[in-house]
């Protein structure tokens, strides 16, 4: 496609703050400038206030009259309708995951707000240019037969595998322990950090030099320390769009033990040495101590290469030419 001139609105981007939040979009986006995309960003902190949605609006509004745009586009349901607050500049939407899925709480159980939600997204799906959703789940549960399912890709580049050794040198991490990374916030619960904790406890009879590595707010050019440092990647939640986590310990040869969630499956494939389980801690136990006692890599990244960022952006390149064509 010519040369695109183009918006990111978002409430997911790095921050000083926490410069790991949304850095996946980030990286998505910088990966389509070599494919004639050129970006400004709208970020919405919606994590300090949820009046910042009604402030982008206005913001957005004086961005337009400035600038011309060929097209927005907007990641995460919420994002999405302050892009369409204007009628100006068509509008593509990335739906994420539990904007469309729901929130959970740890009984399982989708939260209010997790259904006001998914109504929304409904409703939004169908007023917009194009939609993106990251699975085939979320293509289903918002009923939407034109939404194109492409996944976030992985970094090929970043995420490779390094030496064990020096990452836990670099990271200060005891060479003698065995790590379970997780990479999220324990407190959100469709994660089920409580599941993973119970787990670990478990196979920490069989494997006594266990220990959870939290990567809670690392910045995306240090994530691949972890993945190389850690023995094992553990994803325990109740639902996710396509969780990126699982692609990054994928490309990086990390074990991955995963509950069948989002398109986990699809991520893992016939990759020995990374497992599907039950949602119960002691099949995730057992499959630890497995990967643990074997303590050697995978081969994920053969398997994984084909969502290198370099072909997903094709494919989003491909759904802006779509929405802009003449």
């Amino acid at each position: 496609m010519a040369r695109c001139q183009l918006l990111v609105v978002t409430n997911l981007w790095p921050t000083e703050a926490d410069p790991g939040y949304g850095s996946f979009v980030e990286a998505q986006m910088e990966s389509l400038r070599p494919l004639g995309v050129a970006f400004d960003v709208l970020f919405i902190n919606g994590r300090t206030s949820r009046w910042n949605y009604v402030r982008a609006v206005r913001e957005l509004r004086r961005i337009l009259k400035v600038k011309p745009y060929d097209l927005i586009h907007a990641h995460f349901g919420l994002s999405g309708w302050v892009a369409r607050c204007q009628g100006k500049v068509p509008v593509v939407v990335s739906f994420m995951g539990d904007d469309v899925l729901g929130r959970f709480k740890r009984s399982g159980r989708i939260t209010l707000y997790g259904r006001l939600l998914q109504a929304s997204s409904y409703v939004l799906a169908r007023l917009v240019a194009a939609v993106i959703v990251k699975s085939r789940e979320m293509k289903s549960k918002l009923r939407f037969d034109s939404a194109h399912v492409i996944p976030n890709g992985v970094d090929l580049n970043l995420f490779r595998p390094g030496d064990p050794a020096e990452a836990r040198r670099t990271l200060g991490l005891d060479a003698k322990k065995k790590f379970v990374l997780f990479p999220s916030n324990p407190a959100e619960e469709r994660k089920r950090y409580d599941l993973i904790e119970a787990a670990v406890a478990r196979a920490r009879q069989a494997v006594p030099e266990l220990e959870i590595l939290h990567a809670r707010g690392v910045p995306g050019a240090r994530m691949p320390l972890y993945m190389n440092a850690a023995d094992v990647l553990v994803l325990a939640s109740l639902a996710e769009g396509s969780p990126n986590a699982v692609k990054e310990a994928m490309a990086t040869n990390l074990p991955v033990i995963s509950v069948d969630v989002g398109d986990a499956a699809d991520l893992i494939g016939p990759t020995e040495g990374c497992y599907l389980v039950p949602r119960e801690a002691e099949a995730i136990a057992a499959k630890i101590v497995e990967v643990c006692r074997r303590s050697t890599r995978t081969r994920g990244r053969e398997w994984i290469s084909r969502l290198a960022t370099e072909n997903v952006a094709k494919q989003v390149v491909e759904v802006y030419a779509a929405v802009t064509r003449p």
